[in-house]
């Protein structure tokens, strides 16, 4: 969401998503002026559309702190993966008490894996986990990180059964 803030400087939807992006995060101007010094009037006039002319250090405020309520700020793992994986997937996760950004990005094939792949490692991501084809592919081409989906035993055993009961 962050990105189409900025996007809005551009096309003058500025107010209108800004005002979207504050609505998605549950806070208030008055939550997010405070957490990130933003003068309330500003705010309050620039979603009111009435404040066309602020400075460049209160958007970059806005941004980061938009980018900081999304996770942007976090360490960001892309998960490559079926749409169906990614959707049960977490948004989140915590190792060693540091918050990993888990970033689903849903493919169809071996080749769109890889596409997503090189996208993400330039919007940034710490590193890919996806399946283990692509995964080899990946290794040789970003500059990130990858790790290949394992399947364990139990996993596969319940996949399996899962299967059977549906041509049965």
């Amino acid at each position: 969401m962050w990105d189409e803030v900025l996007r809005g400087v551009v096309t003058g939807e500025f107010d209108e998503r800004l005002s979207e992006a504050l609505q998605q995060q549950n806070l208030t101007i008055e939550e997010f002026a405070e957490r990130y010094d933003i003068s309330e009037s500003t705010l309050y006039k620039i979603t009111s559309g009435r404040h066309t002319n602020f400075g460049v250090e209160t958007l970059q405020k806005i941004i980061h702190g938009i980018q900081e309520e999304e996770g942007y700020t976090q360490p960001t793992i892309g998960l490559i993966t079926t749409r169906g994986a990614c959707d049960r997937a977490p948004n989140h996760i915590e190792i060693d008490d540091v918050k990993y950004r888990i970033k689903p990005l849903p493919s169809q094939s071996i080749e769109e894996e890889i596409i997503r792949g090189v996208r993400a490692e330039k919007d940034g991501v710490d590193g890919l986990l996806c399946g283990p084809i692509a995964a080899t592919t990946l290794e040789q081409v970003v500059d990130v990180p990858v790790g290949g989906l394992q399947f364990d035993t139990e996993l596969i055993e319940t996949s399996v059964e899962d299967f059977i009961r549906r041509i049965t």
